[in-house]
């Protein structure tokens, strides 16, 4: 499965159909297989996931991310509200990359696998070694307990800080649509 992230703004006060969201964020005639569409909570922008079975289908132009992990939270099998996109590594480094999966698997996911609402942490990464995670709960509260524990857990040993400089990006928002294929679900 791939993800292609698109950006998008929507006139202020506008109700969004999620779906003319997809259709406007894609190139004409892009057909995904399914979507995550944030409103982000500060202004009026979002972010479309178009997901994709294979990066072929990706529209070109655009940077496709593999799937590279995806946790399952507490809260696997109900309807997400809320998102969390944080983009890391926007140099490509192949090493921060590498710390940033490895520390994904084997400090942050144990440390949040248990937050009362976490839906699942889809984590993707692109061929030039950017990574892009889309965390789903069913609250806000979910995303800053997430947040909170992220923080307070301990680097693994032979972590090195210098390679986990943080997220270049981090958006919050309301889930108006997400259609996950079912490969990436199970």
């Amino acid at each position: 499965m791939y993800a292609t992230v698109h950006p998008y703004r929507r006139p202020a006060g506008a109700v969004t159909d999620p779906q003319d969201v997809v259709r406007a964020a894609l190139v004409e005639g892009a057909e995904p297989d399914g979507a995550i569409v944030v409103d982000h909570r500060d202004g009026d922008e979002g972010t479309v996931v178009a997901l994709w079975r294979d990066e072929a289908q990706a529209p070109s132009g655009t940077r496709a991310y593999g799937l590279a992990d995806r946790l399952d939270g507490v809260a696997a099998g109900r309807t997400p509200l809320f998102a969390m996109l944080t983009w890391v590594n926007g140099t490509g480094d192949p090493a921060v990359a590498r710390a940033a999966e490895r520390g994904g698997r084997e400090r942050i996911h144990p440390a949040v696998r248990d937050v009362d609402g976490l839906v699942c942490v889809l984590v993707f990464r692109s061929a030039d070694d950017r990574i892009f995670v889309v965390g789903m709960g069913t609250g806000l509260e979910t995303h800053t307990e997430v947040q909170d524990r992220i923080e307070r857990t301990p680097l693994l040993p032979g972590e090195d800080r210098a390679l986990l400089p943080g997220a270049d990006r981090v958006e919050l928002g309301r889930i108006l649509r997400a259609d996950v294929p079912a490969e990436v679900r199970s």
